[in-house]
């Protein structure tokens, strides 16, 4: 009796109720980082499909977003904003929300300050698919295109040329036409000025 006594004692002797008392498991539990509350629009792609994404808090590793892509917990998924570029897997799914660990630590001033891209990541520019587009096609048909340019041009001087060619022979032509009829203007009017003849008997 007196041995199962001692057993009491030592389990609830003072210095074991020290270490278990609720300040002693605090400090082993750690504290969780505090999150900031934000309202961030960015494009998310998950697998090989892009979709949209809210972001409704961050931490620096960690978020919480909502989209209308299915993001089961252990998807891999990426978040861009302008040039930010955040890599995560996703921890937890509640419908449309889901909590994401990120890879590496968030910027999370660059990313609420950063202004939404032009386009979204995922699609093509107007004038880089117009580029694309140049840079698609064989060189059998730029070297087409090239000739059919130099051709054109070729032919624009050259009616060019020729209209002022036709000015210049004009002028020399009227010019030399113009000296006879002067001259014949000119006899003509000399003639008209003088006396006829009188028959003297």
């Amino acid at each position: 009796m007196g041995r199962k006594k001692v057993r009491n004692d030592r389990a609830f002797s003072p210095g074991r109720i020290q270490r278990c008392s609720p300040v002693a498991i605090g400090a082993r539990v750690k504290k969780r980082e505090a999150r900031r509350k934000v309202l961030v629009r960015a494009r998310m792609r998950s697998g090989d499909a892009w979709g949209d994404v809210t972001i409704h808090n961050m931490s620096s590793r960690g978020l919480l977003a909502a989209a209308d892509t299915d993001c089961r917990p252990g998807t891999v998924i990426e978040i861009r904003r302008v040039h930010h570029i955040i890599v995560g897997r996703v921890v937890w799914q509640s419908g449309g929300y889901f909590g994401v660990r990120t890879q590496d630590a968030i910027d999370m001033d660059g990313i609420v300050s950063a202004k939404p891209p032009a386009h979204k990541p995922g699609t093509v520019d107007t004038g880089d698919r117009r580029t694309a587009q140049r840079r698609a096609l064989p060189i059998a048909d730029r070297e087409a295109r090239s000739r059919r340019f130099a051709s054109g041009f070729q032919f624009v001087v050259l009616v060019l040329a020729i209209g002022a060619a036709s000015v210049i022979v004009a002028q020399q032509v009227g010019g030399i036409l113009s000296r006879p009829f002067a001259a014949i203007g000119a006899h003509l009017d000399g003639s008209a000025g003088q006396e006829p003849p009188t028959n003297r008997p």
